[in-house]
């Protein structure tokens, strides 16, 4: 999963996520230094996980709207039948 980095103090995040969280974390340093002369605001600050949307992370149904569709299915199926 890939990493972006953001700062609570200013609202601040990553403008692309890195595939790194070292890479992230250097990127935080450098906001650190601009915005806030180096020094991590009171808020805090951090790296975190994020998903990737080209992978399909979190898009694919779950499994109880799999078996809700199935029994829709199973149902029509019945009816269609008779």
């Amino acid at each position: 999963m890939p990493y972006v980095s953001w700062c609570r103090q200013c609202d601040a995040v990553s403008p692309a996520p890195h595939t790194r969280s070292a890479d992230a974390e250097d990127e935080l340093v450098q906001h650190r230094r601009a915005a806030h002369g180096g020094l991590a605001p009171a808020a805090g600050d951090g790296v975190r996980k994020v998903h990737d949307e080209a992978r399909g992370d979190g898009c694919l149904p779950s499994g109880s709207a799999l078996f809700i569709a199935f029994l829709l299915f199973a149902v029509l199926a019945n009816c269609w039948g008779h």
